[in-house]
């Protein structure tokens, strides 16, 4: 299993069934801690390896500085061959992240698990914002 993950503002499919992603981004400022996020988005790819089909339970979790998980979401994918493609199977992720709470500064990363492997995915670096920067 790969993945390419992205934290971000919107995502959704055109026409086409294509993902896209927009405002991307790694890095919050707050100007105190706890700090709360009331909406941003986890979307991206997830590409299956040979053996990973059918429904294809999942873990993904965002971790504080420390590794603890402050926010956890579990879910599957049903994961089918694609005939004609030289590509593996892929799922689409676009999920919602509401009110977050991000206990202290710091380095704060998503860990993806499926049957006890585990990918890590993008990171995203909180501060203290100064008063004229603060989101």
């Amino acid at each position: 299993m790969e993945c390419a993950l992205f934290f971000c503002h919107r995502a959704g499919s055109d026409d086409s069934g294509q993902l896209e992603i927009r405002g991307i981004f790694d890095e919050l400022r707050a100007p105190s801690f706890p700090a709360r996020q009331p909406r941003m988005r986890l979307a991206g790819l997830v590409s299956w390896n040979d053996g990973e089909r059918g429904r294809v339970p999942f873990l993904i979790e965002l971790l504080d500085p420390g590794d603890k998980a402050v926010f956890t979401i579990q879910g599957f994918s049903e994961v089918e061959e694609s005939p004609g493609s030289a590509a593996p199977p892929r799922t689409q992720l676009n999920l919602p992240l509401e009110d977050v709470t991000f206990p202290e500064p710091g380095r704060y990363r998503i860990r993806l698990e499926v049957d006890g492997r585990q990918v890590y995915g993008p990171s995203l670096y909180l501060g203290k914002a100064h008063d004229a920067d603060a989101e």
